[in-house]
């Protein structure tokens, strides 16, 4: 426990920083929104790094997961850095198709108008392909403290590097200057530094063999046959998350221009961070689950999943709720009434988190499971849910078809985690919904009540004062919904008066 209280807090700091990231640095990036719309196309690329590890580095997670509670840290090493050269092979084929993109960037962006905005396209992607190994060597590092449950000790070296980028935008930007080539630049440099960073500290106080890590960064012929099967049935969980989160903003640059693009990707962004401030909160409990399978305690991983729950449904419904019901309020005091258009679409979209809190343990105990068919249909679900409705739709809808079936599909796929976690407990779905979801209800009735009202006083004007004064009007009505939970959830108040104790016990 003491090592999650860990995790958590300095992933609460890493939040801050990665808001400040978004919501500081975007509004003077999108003041040109044909530049932008170019940048969101280019990051939306580098996202796509993340999944060129074709499943290896999701099966390396869970497999040195189990070695380390087995307290084999030689296999660990090895299944990693068989995972790496894998990664590291997919990353610079990767790498060289960015290149010959970059020659004539108008086949990945339409509606390219003039000469400057080729070459800021063309330099952002050749900057992205000359810095796309570095990823693999993050990839591992989160690996390496993820499995010993010590992920804030590189959370902490990556905050620094954040609040590097955030500070820049002051220089690369504002006061005439709009230097986004500079910008994305020494933001990769700024990751590179704190990879190397993240190295020696592994090497220092994790006392972990840097060598005999690097050494094992080979193809195996043994690594490949354990963790085949779970790597291929990742493989195509991860092509079908392509499909469903990562191809849509392509498709709008090729068919609706880069204007179109910028409208979406602020409601992308915003979805994108609860995304990753979700992905956050859930991250430690892949390594503590297969902590649980390593050995063999399924009576404590149901208990543990279900705590994971209890705990974590008003922390994820409540502030997508309350941005939900103020969307409109947030897009205007942050890049302002140019993106108005943007509302609607964030609103559809953002709703798809609402179910988060069971969708991502349910699906990390889906994978630590082995569930391999499970994988398979609940993976294919979402983009072919996506992309259908799409097909049917777009035309009368355009831009809006593609938010509509973003919040189907992950609906649909979230009813389905919900079958499986009521037969996971053995119990029955009326069981399941008054333990877990009827404690949230007085909750989420006091948060739309206060918004709506209090709607008269949240700000409209697009400056930094109303946007900090919205984040502080969603903190109050937050804070007040988790006072609703704490008291109505028995649950719920034993853990956070178990996390009262063990801080005062430390600190008094």
């Amino acid at each position: 426990m003491n090592n999650f209280l860990k995790i958590y807090f300095w992933q609460v700091v890493s939040i801050l920083f990665n808001f400040a990231a978004v919501f500081v640095v975007t509004p003077y990036i999108s003041s040109n929104q044909p530049l932008y719309g170019i940048y969101a196309i280019v990051t939306s690329a580098y996202l796509f790094i993340s999944y060129a590890d074709f499943g290896f580095l999701s099966a390396a997670m869970k497999y040195a997961s189990e070695s380390f509670a087995q307290k084999n840290i030689v296999e660990e090493i090895k299944v990693i850095g068989f995972a790496a050269m894998v990664f590291l092979l997919f990353i610079v084929l990767y790498g060289i198709g960015i290149l010959l993109i970059s020659i004539s960037p108008w086949v990945l962006v339409s509606n390219l108008t003039n000469e400057r905005e080729i070459s800021i396209a063309r330099d952002l992607l050749l900057i992205l392909a000359f810095f796309c190994p570095v990823f693999v060597l993050q990839r591992i590092l989160q690996i390496i403290f993820g499995v010993r449950l010590q992920d804030y000790k590189f959370q902490r070296i990556l905050i620094v590097s954040n609040l590097v980028k955030v500070l820049s935008v002051f220089f690369f930007f504002g006061g005439g200057k709009y230097l986004i080539v500079e910008y994305f630049l020494f933001s990769q440099i700024c990751t590179v530094c704190a990879v190397i960073v993240g190295l020696l500290v592994a090497k220092k106080f994790l006392k972990y063999d840097l060598n005999l890590l690097f050494k094992s960064i080979r193809l195996s012929k043994e690594q490949y046959q354990k963790t085949k099967k779970l790597a291929y049935t990742s493989l195509f969980l991860t092509f079908s998350w392509i499909l469903y989160y990562e191809l849509d903003t392509f498709v709008i640059a090729k068919f609706l221009g880069p204007n179109a693009v910028a409208i979406f990707a602020i409601a992308l962004t915003i979805m994108t961070y609860f995304r990753t401030v979700f992905g956050v909160f859930f991250s430690p409990f892949i390594a503590k689950f297969n902590h649980f399978i390593g050995v063999k305690d399924y009576d404590g991983l149901k208990d543990f999943f279900f705590k994971v729950l209890i705990v974590f449904i008003p922390i994820t419904v409540l502030p997508v709720l309350s941005v939900v019901f103020t969307i409109k309020n947030f897009i205007l005091t942050w890049v302002g009434s140019g993106y108005e258009g943007s509302v609607q679409l964030a609103q559809v979209m953002l709703m798809s988190y609402l179910l988060s809190f069971i969708t991502y343990p349910a699906g990390i105990l889906i994978i630590s499971n082995e569930r391999v068919k499970a994988l398979y249909f609940t993976s294919a679900l979402q983009p072919f849910i996506y992309w259908l409705g799409i097909l049917i739709t777009y035309p009368f809808l355009k831009l809006e078809a593609f938010a509509y079936f973003k919040f189907i599909a992950f609906f649909v796929e979230a009813i389905v985690y919900i079958v499986y976690v009521v037969y996971f407990f053995n119990t029955t779905f009326l069981k399941f919904f008054k333990k877990v979801f009827i404690p949230i209800i007085p909750a989420c009735v006091t948060v739309i009540a206060l918004i709506y009202f209090s709607r008269s006083f949240w700000p409209v004007e697009h400056n930094k004062a109303s946007l900090l004064l919205y984040f502080s009007y969603i903190g109050i009505v937050v804070v007040i919904g988790l006072t609703v939970v704490y008291f109505v959830s028995n649950p719920y108040k034993l853990f956070i008066n178990s996390i009262y104790k063990k801080a005062t016990d430390k600190f008094l």
